[in-house]
């Protein structure tokens, strides 16, 4: 079965950070991983960080923007992540005004 999950970081102030995190409660495969900007910003001067069962997906960071928000063109971990492990992200906001993000995960049950 394949659904989403989406982890919503609220308001972001100019030079804030979020971090937010999921621990499954069955195993599971990320598909797809998408991050969205809720007024439609741009997401090249946001930076992400992404660790799966505590392995980094993103070495340091990446802009947001290349994590992706079209289904298509998005990032493609295949991560398999067992029964209590952790999803983290952490997005830090170097724009000059606030944003609300969404990440959102296509996940399959394994």
């Amino acid at each position: 079965m394949k659904y989403l999950k989406s982890l919503n970081t609220g308001s972001i102030s100019a030079s804030g950070s979020k971090e937010l995190s999921w621990t499954p409660d069955t195993g599971i495969v990320i598909k797809k991983i998408m991050i969205s900007e809720r007024s439609a910003s741009a997401l090249n001067n946001v930076q992400a960080f992404i660790s799966i069962a505590a392995v980094p997906y993103t070495k340091d960071y990446v802009p947001a923007s290349v994590i992706g928000s079209n289904p298509q063109y998005c990032y493609m971990p295949e991560a398999v992540v067992d029964k209590g492990a952790e999803i983290y992200v952490k997005l830090t906001n170097s724009t000059g005004s606030a944003v609300n993000c969404d990440v959102v995960f296509e996940v399959e049950t394994a």
